[in-house]
């Protein structure tokens, strides 16, 4: 049975059956961003409401490189994302829970620290989080917030520098800007062998993205094996 935060896996030989099967230039790209995925940083969402909002945080992951974003939803059942992070969820992996405890609880154990955002003074600001240290970068819901129940898990309690009269950002723009910052200074820091995914999890993310590419990725496979020269 798969745990919460596991993915389930492609057949093994995926990439190599079906990938000759795409142009060479889409081919080189997604092993190219395979190989720049990161699990280092991840992205938790807490009840957040608007699918345009969870389609826009999935795309700024997708774009920065994050491989995981975490669902949390404690109070409302999940919403689909909308057409702004469809293309994003295609190369995503997405994991739901629906308890806070038992996520954090999961998440410390493997080793990460989580760094939670909170608008106004009496926080450290963005660029201060340590990276040493593998990250999950929690937002709440868009008008309530982070639920109290975070609080005895929390390691950073965070905002972002403004200088103007109003008081947040769109949490889309805040997930957008915290990626940047904390993924950019990972990729200058951390030493690539903890921070980009290992070449096994690589491999497997291949193997699941050239079945995805397949429009019955199964038969295409059973086809290619019994292909003669196949053993």
């Amino acid at each position: 049975m798969l745990n919460q935060f596991d993915s389930p896996e492609s057949p093994s030989d995926a990439w190599a059956l079906l990938s000759p099967q795409l142009s060479p230039q889409r081919r080189a790209r997604m092993e190219r961003v395979a190989h720049m995925r990161t699990d280092y940083v991840r992205l938790a969402l807490q009840d957040v409401h608007d699918p345009h909002n969870i389609g826009a945080c999935l795309r700024s992951a997708e774009a920065f490189g994050i491989q995981n974003v975490d669902l949390i939803n404690a109070y409302q059942k999940f919403a689909k994302a909308s057409s702004v992070g469809r293309g994003a969820r295609y190369w995503l992996d997405i994991h739901k829970f629906t308890s806070i405890d038992i996520y954090c609880h999961e998440l410390k154990k493997r080793g990460y620290r989580l760094a939670a955002a909170y608008p106004g003074d009496g926080q450290i600001p963005l660029n201060a989080i340590p990276v040493d240290q593998p990250l999950a970068l929690v937002f709440g819901n868009e008008h309530a917030g982070l639920d109290g129940g975070w609080l005895p898990h929390i390691d950073y309690r965070f905002s972002i520098p403004m200088y103007g009269m109003v008081e947040s950002f769109n949490i889309s723009v805040s997930v957008a800007l915290s990626l940047f910052d904390l993924q950019q200074r990972c990729r200058a820091a951390v030493p690539a062998g903890r921070f980009l995914l290992p070449t096994g999890d690589q491999q497997k993310l291949l193997n699941r993205w050239a079945c995805q590419q397949s429009h019955d990725a199964a038969r295409e496979l059973a086809r290619l094996r019994a292909a003669p020269g196949k053993t």
